[in-house]
């Protein structure tokens, strides 16, 4: 997968809520937290250094949003929040800590802030190290410099669904803020293109199953026939093995 970060088709500050509206006009994807992850996977340096200055310009909103529970410290985190073109994630959280200008490894050291960052870019079993290279990476900054910020319990009652923003701050810091309101702070977006990645395997909702001659009749379209036709002349491959496997639900 290839993430291409768009440019700036304007120099409108915007909130996360105009944000969302906007690349929906545009019938584009907006930057998701977990995309940023891929933008550092693939060292696209261009990207990186694009998402640097946005945070330092202003305040970059993403995709991302967070629904904190009104009565504990659990919450939900949501990619692609309001999209029209990117299928939207919803990762329950059982407990996101109250956290002012927390340290990134500080905030990994305990299994809630773990668990959180884990869901924030979606990558559950990232390892700390995996992490923080990924933070150093985006930000250009030591992990203690990167640090984070929730709302209070009692705020997250008055408005419960929070954006997620990136931005550069005063003391040298990268500041990753679960806080600020829909329709609150202006700030800068960025749309995306998500290249994938070449079709390797071909689906058919009219598969045969025949029990007694133990044989799969799968009809394809001929576009999928002529490219499975080439694959296997291009990599001398006379044989097709087939696996069958079967989930009962």
């Amino acid at each position: 997968m290839k993430i291409e970060i768009l440019q700036h088709p304007d120099n409108t500050y915007r909130t996360q809520e105009q944000a969302i509206l906007f690349h929906n006009q545009r019938n584009e994807p907006m930057l998701s937290f977990p995309n940023c992850w891929d933008i550092v996977k693939e060292n696209n340096t261009e990207a990186i250094k694009a998402i640097r200055g946005d945070c330092n310009e202003r305040w970059l909103y993403l995709s991302t949003q967070i629904e904190y529970s009104t009565t504990n410290l659990s919450g939900t985190i949501i990619h692609n929040a309001g999209s029209n073109t990117a299928k939207q994630k919803k990762i329950y959280v059982k407990e996101i800590p109250d956290y002012t200008a927390k340290k990134l490894p500080d905030v990994l050291d305990e299994e809630a802030g773990l668990q959180y960052v884990r869901a924030l870019i979606d990558k559950p079993k990232a390892t700390k190290e995996q992490i923080i290279k990924f933070f150093e990476t985006l930000s250009g900054k030591k992990a203690e410099k990167v640090r984070f910020w929730t709302p209070t319990q009692s705020s997250r009652k008055e408005r419960p669904v929070r954006s997620v923003g990136l931005y550069f701050c005063d003391f040298d810091r990268f500041v990753v803020y679960g806080a600020d309101w829909l329709d609150g702070y202006s700030g800068l977006s960025r749309g995306v293109k998500v290249k994938s990645a070449k079709q390797t395997e071909f689906l058919s909702s009219k598969a045969i199953f025949d029990i007694v001659e133990r044989k799969i009749t799968i009809p394809l379209e001929n576009k999928y026939r002529k490219q499975i036709e080439i694959s296997l002349k291009k990599n001398k491959v006379s044989k097709i093995k087939w696996e069958l496997k079967i989930k009962i639900q």
